[in-house]
């Protein structure tokens, strides 16, 4: 069973098979993760910091360089919509502010 993890919040989710990307978990399990395109790449606001785990992910696809390059994301900022869930995965979700 794969099982990614939340923060600030502390919550641990086991990923469905139904889960095609990290915002799908979140969203299943009632996390809060800003989302306004629907998971297309296009707003960014489903951005988070990936704290464990940013070995196992695959390298950004071409949407998400494309918002990377854009807003200047570090290494370990990855939009949630984009990325797939992998087991041991955390993410921490940055606070409305940030």
């Amino acid at each position: 069973m794969k099982i990614i993890s939340f923060l600030p919040e502390n919550i641990d989710v086991s990923v469905s098979q139904k889960d095609h990307s990290v915002l799908d978990v979140a969203l299943r399990a009632k996390v809060p993760l800003n989302h306004t395109c629907g998971g297309n790449a296009t707003c960014g606001t489903c951005r988070v910091f990936v704290v464990k785990g940013l070995e196992k992910l695959p390298p950004r696809n071409e949407l998400e360089q494309e918002m990377a390059e854009d807003r200047g994301f570090q290494p370990s900022e990855r939009l949630a919509c984009q990325i797939e869930p992998v087991d041991g995965l955390t993410v921490e979700i940055p606070l409305a502010d940030d």
